[in-house]
């Protein structure tokens, strides 16, 4: 007969606070490793109109632009043609959004509004005025917007506007076309 091996201290506490532990029964069920997959964002339900809104978030960072700086954005595969008249404030402005004196959680919900009112009638080149903010400190509906707008697949471009229609205190905006 074999001799069993001696135990150190360290195994022999290890033995001892196991006793009296029963093995689990084995299931078919397989433990995954990988994350989850990501959920699309879920859309709110809006009681007045019962239409389902995007809903903004908060939590993209992206630089702080200041009042007089020019933003722009535009997803890849966008004519460069489009993107030049974009910025020259050659498209013809279908719908205006104006959020000057709102706070943010107004101008959240109005934009989604806006954006889903203006899909639905098949408009695509918009206006969105957001103001300069205080001349001491960020704009803050200006750098929301440039955060917001980069959120949703319905928002093709956006560029600061020119100067006649609010200039770094407006945005033209490229809505993608509705089917």
């Amino acid at each position: 007969m074999t001799k069993k091996p001696e135990l150190t201290e360290d195994q022999a506490a290890l033995q001892e606070a196991m006793k009296g532990v029963k093995r689990l029964a084995p299931t078919k069920k397989r433990i995954s490793t990988s994350p989850a997959p990501v959920k699309p964002r879920p859309k709110a339900f809006s009681d007045e109109n019962s239409v389902d809104l995007f809903q903004f978030s908060d939590y993209d960072r992206h630089p702080s632009v200041g009042s007089n700086e020019l933003i722009e954005f535009f997803r890849s595969g966008l004519q460069h043609n489009m993107i030049r008249k974009m910025r020259a404030g050659q498209y013809e402005i279908e719908a205006k959004l104006d959020l000057h004196g709102m706070i943010v959680m107004e101008a959240r919900e109005a934009l989604a509004r806006f954006i889903f009112e203006c899909q639905r009638r098949g408009i695509r080149q918009v206006l969105i005025v957001h103001g300069k903010g205080r001349a001491h400190q960020d704009p803050i509906l200006k750098n929301k917007l440039n955060q917001w707008l980069r959120q949703t697949a319905d928002i093709l471009g956006f560029c600061s506007a020119k100067s006649k229609e609010g200039g770094t205190g407006a945005l033209y905006v490229l809505l993608k076309r509705v089917l």
